[in-house]
């Protein structure tokens, strides 16, 4: 797998929601909605997908853009080549090689395992500071 992918997808995507959210704008280059919206459409949790889309947009993988003085954040697909070609390495590389559908998932899987572990650190330190 190519290591822009798996840095795109252990960093940006990071979990199955960021993948899915990816995706679909893969499949529909031209969406521009909200986070609600978006959630809607793919069947997720607002809070996630919104996590997820501020994520790709960080990347430079979606724009946002502000609608009604602010009170509305709308996402869409970055109009930039290397954008568009990352999505389609993901999407040939997760709908159309079962092989690398498979190595996505464990780099999810191990992200999440990362994350996980992480928190527990943290949490952990939290308590002893809370107990002195």
């Amino acid at each position: 797998m190519d290591a822009r992918l798996k840095d795109f997808i252990c960093n940006h995507a990071r979990n199955l929601i960021g993948l899915d959210v990816a995706l679909f704008f893969q499949a529909n280059p031209q969406t521009f909605d909200t986070a609600e919206g978006l959630a809607l459409r793919t069947h997720r949790n607002v809070n996630e997908v919104r996590e997820a889309l501020d994520r790709l947009a960080a990347c430079g993988v979606l724009e946002v853009h502000s609608r009604s003085g602010g009170r509305y954040k709308c996402y869409t697909l970055a109009r930039k080549p290397a954008a568009w070609r990352l999505l389609c390495m993901l999407s040939e590389a997760y709908m159309d090689d079962l092989e690398a559908r498979k190595e996505i998932v464990r780099l999810l899987i191990r992200a999440r395992a990362a994350e996980r572990k992480t928190q527990a650190t943290s949490d952990n330190n939290d308590t002893e500071r809370t107990e002195q």
